[in-house]
């Protein structure tokens, strides 16, 4: 019994790798590249102007969108490393949450939340930003409060202080801080990514974005 059990997690894990695989195609590499570009303008304009916002999410949203899940996180990862040398090392440990922005979009890209034919359905665009939103302050606000003590630096350190002015605890005041700025920066970004996605032509689209987007 333990065999059989054993053979089928070795099929699952199989399976798994082929499938991520199988999205790394000579259009998914070319397109890395290019969405990492797009985010280090947005992060490093945002981050230059001291404007509270990200912007720094549009890339790796339009990779989940073309190319699936796993190119997306390579995709986001490669942004902070990137923006952590050109606009502040505080953003490094932040590449965690374009992983699981990357993971969480592709997984409704999927499921059809970028089908929108005849110009109906956008609610479902608002719905993919709602759960962008979720997906990153839960997984950024611990990093802002263990690593960073509550204050990265950046334009949004200076609503947190004014939070914890009025004599916020330091969670609260981290917390409120991202549901303050994060839907605005989310929503635009799940817009200007689809917007983008849907310019490609579908010939020029991988395999997978061919499927997830109308």
């Amino acid at each position: 019994m333990a065999t059989r059990e054993q053979e089928f997690e070795d099929r699952k894990q199989s399976s798994f790798i082929k499938r991520a695989q199988s999205d790394f195609t000579t259009v998914a590499w070319v397109l890395i590249p290019v969405a990492v570009g797009i985010n280090v303008i947005g992060g490093t304009l945002t981050n230059v102007l001291r404007i509270p916002l990200y912007l720094d999410m549009i890339g790796t949203i339009l990779l989940a969108v073309l190319a699936g899940p796993y190119v997306a996180v390579v995709g986001g990862l490669l942004t902070n490393v990137v923006l952590s040398f050109t606009a502040s090392p505080t953003l490094l440990p932040f590449g965690l949450v374009q992983a699981a922005v990357a993971l969480a979009v592709g997984y409704l890209a999927v499921r059809g939340w970028f089908r929108i034919r005849e110009g109906k359905g956008y609610l479902k665009l608002v719905g993919v930003a709602v759960v962008v939103v979720l997906v990153s302050v839960i997984v950024s606000s611990p990093i802002v409060v263990l690593v960073f003590g509550g204050v990265t630096g950046g334009p949004t350190s200076v609503v947190t202080g004014v939070f914890l002015a009025t004599g916020q605890e330091l969670i609260t005041s981290v917390v409120a801080t991202q549901f303050l700025v994060e839907p605005v920066d989310k929503i635009a970004s799940v817009f200007i990514a689809y917007f983008i996605a849907k310019s490609v032509p579908e010939r020029y689209r991988p395999s997978f974005g061919q499927k997830s987007i109308s």
